[in-house]
């Protein structure tokens, strides 16, 4: 097994020396949370921090994006390691003292996290650089949440000048303990797609539906045929989920609608299963939005693909981890998840790895992500701020 290059008595003896000042930017990134694109006061916090331990910082990436490089003391390759920085907009309702000051906005997946422990190991970094073969480019990205930020900071050059070979990236995850990492190679979260359909008939009075056609009616039978993709049409042992969260139609009781609106999302694991729903989603439509005297307008977009590991960087990270920390550290996860990362995209251009940091307890890591009172242990930082320090200063060696 691979042993980490520096013990792990050192790496936890840096960290120690400087964790109290990575508490604290994490309070502070909590209390400032921003949304989308629109990070300017996240970001400036970022590059200030950056600049302050003399690294490299280059912007202009998806509008508010950051990236610091940092050249070790000897050759190797370039390693990227990446944090999101968009919060959600939700009304936090922790009650601490570093709670949102913002009031429709906060970090309720963990991104405040996400940032300080890259935050704090690109400072630790930069003070033994010497130990770093190769070069680190520290990627902090805006608008993981729906807005595919990953994807127009891979359009503007993140992974080039100088080129990633490849890349890690963590997220929180409350259904780990504290003290838990998890690995999984291959798909390890789900794409995510999404649809809008309206359907148009002829309104009419509720007492005389057969002088009308009836949009609800027609939603209603759509709607169940469709899980009949997932439950007839796919492979049951091929994870697949359509969902719809959303159903307008109607103003009155008494008043057949002319038009029904319905969206949702559609989650796959396997590029070939994803296109094959889309398919057999728009033949169901069209076929019984026609049998049902409706016209159908449907819109179809592509969102973030799957989340695919490349095997040799998980077991990389995994024997990292053992020595770092033991193997009671390492989980290694049997199923993924069908919720939906934009790190995909990151990983259809070079290989690498993503992470999920335990950070499960009785206390504020007890909440789902995104809920209100979603808050983690900042000791749970420790364990991804180590596993940064291991990844930037033992690089990967193909066999």
């Amino acid at each position: 097994m691979n042993q980490t290059i520096l013990s792990s008595d050192l790496i936890q003896q840096w960290i120690e020396d400087e964790f109290d000042e990575i508490v604290e930017l994490r309070k502070t990134l909590h209390k400032y949370p921003e949304i989308g694109f629109d990070l300017h006061k996240t970001s400036q916090i970022v590059k200030n921090f950056l600049n302050n331990c003399g690294i490299e910082v280059q912007s202009g990436y998806a509008k508010t994006g950051v990236v610091g490089i940092l050249k070790g003391g000897k050759e190797g390759p370039v390693i990227g390691l990446r944090a999101d920085m968009d919060a959600l907009p939700i009304k936090e309702c922790t009650g601490v003292d570093f709670a949102s000051q913002h009031e429709q906005a906060m970090h309720a997946c963990g991104h405040d996290m996400h940032m300080a422990m890259l935050l704090g190991a690109a400072k630790i970094l930069s003070k033994y650089k010497d130990h770093i073969a190769g070069t680190i480019k520290f990627i902090f990205q805006p608008a993981e949440e729906m807005l595919a930020g990953a994807k127009y900071m891979i359009q503007d050059g993140a992974l080039t000048n100088p080129n990633v070979d490849y890349i890690y990236g963590f997220h929180v995850w409350p259904d780990l303990p504290i003290g838990k990492i998890g690995f999984k190679s291959g798909p390890l979260m789900a794409s995510m797609d999404t649809f809008e359909v309206a359907l148009t008939g002829q309104a009419g009075h509720g007492a005389a539906p057969h002088q009308g056609i009836d949009a609800i009616v027609g939603s209603a039978n759509i709607i169940a045929s469709l899980q009949s993709v997932i439950s007839r049409e796919i492979d049951p042992v091929d994870s697949a989920v359509i969902t719809i969260g959303k159903l307008e139609a109607g103003n009155a009781f008494n008043i057949i609608p002319e038009k029904a609106v319905f969206k949702g999302t559609v989650r796959t694991l396997s590029d070939k299963t994803r296109k094959d729903i889309q398919k057999k989603f728009l033949r169901i439509i069209y076929g019984m939005s026609s049998a049902l005297r409706l016209e159908a307008d449907i819109i179809y977009n592509f969102g973030y693909p799957v989340t695919n590991n490349t095997k040799q960087y998980v077991l990389h990270a995994q024997q990292l981890a053992e020595a770092l920390f033991g193997s009671d550290a390492v989980e290694i996860l049997e199923k993924p998840s069908m919720a939906s990362e934009d790190f995909a995209y990151y990983l259809e251009h070079v290989p690498g790895a993503f992470l999920f940091l335990g950070v499960g307890d009785d206390e504020g890591g007890s909440y789902k992500l995104h809920h209100e009172k979603f808050l983690p242990n900042a000791e749970a930082m420790k364990f991804g701020i180590a596993l940064y320090i291991a990844l930037a200063t033992t690089p990967f060696i193909k066999k």
